[in-house]
């Protein structure tokens, strides 16, 4: 689904990917088992990963945010690795974590408008896709 990079590259853009999905699911200080389900999807899909590695990856990026990540490092790394139709399927996966627990938070809606705003992506075309997840998902 992306394109291929070096081996550090690519792991790198998936804890960042992971991460940004993450901050997404936590913005309302209650991440659900449906948001990880969803997140282990996606990463799975997105990157060709296996399940078990992608619980891995799940568990090593839950501790990182806590630390370290914020928002602006992860998005600005995926914004410089990802082609922009890349980007436009990762906001495809945002909206779906975002929409998946049926109750598209305020502060979820915050994080996606910062993590949209790092990524460049022009307003009108988010809310086409945002419109279209919810359809799929609702």
């Amino acid at each position: 689904m992306f394109k291929k990079q070096n081996k550090k590259d690519e792991d790198k853009l998936i804890y960042c990917t992971t991460s940004l999905l993450l901050k997404v699911a936590s913005a309302d200080q209650i991440v659900k088992n449906r948001e990880l389900d969803i997140v282990k999807e996606i990463i799975c899909d997105f990157f060709t990963i296996r399940a078990e590695d992608a619980d891995k990856i799940i568990s090593k990026v839950i501790d990182l945010n806590k630390e370290s990540i914020d928002l602006f490092e992860a998005g600005s790394y995926v914004n410089e690795a990802l082609t922009l139709q890349d980007k436009i399927d990762f906001i495809h996966c945002i909206y779906e974590v975002a929409y998946i627990d049926d109750n598209f938070d305020y502060l979820e809606r915050h994080v996606i408008n910062q993590i949209l705003n790092i990524l460049n992506i022009d307003k009108e075309q988010t809310k086409n896709i945002q419109k279209d997840v919810r359809k799929n998902l609702l």
